[in-house]
């Protein structure tokens, strides 16, 4: 791979990340007074914009894995940590719901000690149809995942089949990257790139899905998790990475 391919897709990610905490700034600004003073329009214009960002991000990916869609299965701008999270280049979309019921459970709790402090008059909840509807969103993201992984296995094990297993095997003391290689190896990448792709699709589309079941503010709070998820995730990795010596 060029050595611009790699800066490129490094700063894509440097640049990812940096969103993520200006959009989670912008956020946590707004957050404290939504309750009160915020139209759901204006919430409905944030959450657009944080979706167009999202969008833009997989365009940008999908673009730069035509040309090398194997650096994004095991990228080196990220930890090991997080390298050993993803699923098809990215995160399981099915693990949007785990962060929706932590969220649910944590406030849950907090809200029933206030509530028998007598310091609330509220027990927030998700409706009983926000629940069925995101119930029904998870299992049919569940089994787009299934069929993507059972796709990605299959070509993972086409680097043990015939042809390549047939030229490994008659290859000299040297492994020589020829035509045969390059044409068969491509074909796979081009397999592997479409089912990245289609992993990032998903993962827009269930974003996209979640939050048009929540409500405004549910949205709001839900996607400030998710960015304070990430960015730690990624801080951890850098710090467990520096603890062992591999920065």
């Amino acid at each position: 791979m060029e050595n611009s391919d790699k800066i490129r897709e490094h700063c894509l990610y440097e640049e990812w990340m940096s969103l993520q905490e200006q959009e989670l700034s912008d956020l946590l600004n707004h957050s404290l007074n939504l309750n009160k003073t915020t139209a759901d329009a204006e919430i409905a214009a944030i959450l657009d914009k944080i979706t167009q960002h999202f969008q833009d991000y997989i365009d940008r990916r999908r673009r730069l894995a035509g040309r090398d869609v194997s650096a994004f299965f095991s990228p080196s701008w990220c930890s090991t940590l997080e390298n050993s999270m993803l699923w098809i280049a990215g995160c399981r979309p099915s693990s949007f719901f785990s962060l929706v019921y932590a969220l649910c459970g944590a406030d849950i709790d907090k809200k029933l000690s206030q509530y028998f402090q007598g310091s609330s008059s509220e027990f927030p909840q998700l409706s009983s149809s926000q629940l069925t509807s995101i119930d029904n969103l998870q299992r049919r993201t569940i089994a787009e995942e299934e069929k993507l992984s059972s796709r990605v296995a299959s070509l993972q094990q086409e680097m043990a089949d015939m042809p390549l297993a047939l030229i490994a095997r008659n290859s000299g003391p040297i492994c020589e990257h020829n035509t045969d290689v390059r044409e068969n190896i491509g074909k796979i990448e081009q397999a592997m790139a479409s089912a990245m792709e289609e992993a990032d699709q998903l993962r827009l589309n269930t974003f996209k899905e979640l939050i048009q079941i929540l409500k405004p503010v549910q949205a709001v709070e839900y996607i400030i998790a998710t960015k304070k998820l990430r960015l730690c995730v990624q801080s951890w990795g850098v710090e467990r990475d520096h603890e062992h010596g591999r920065d």
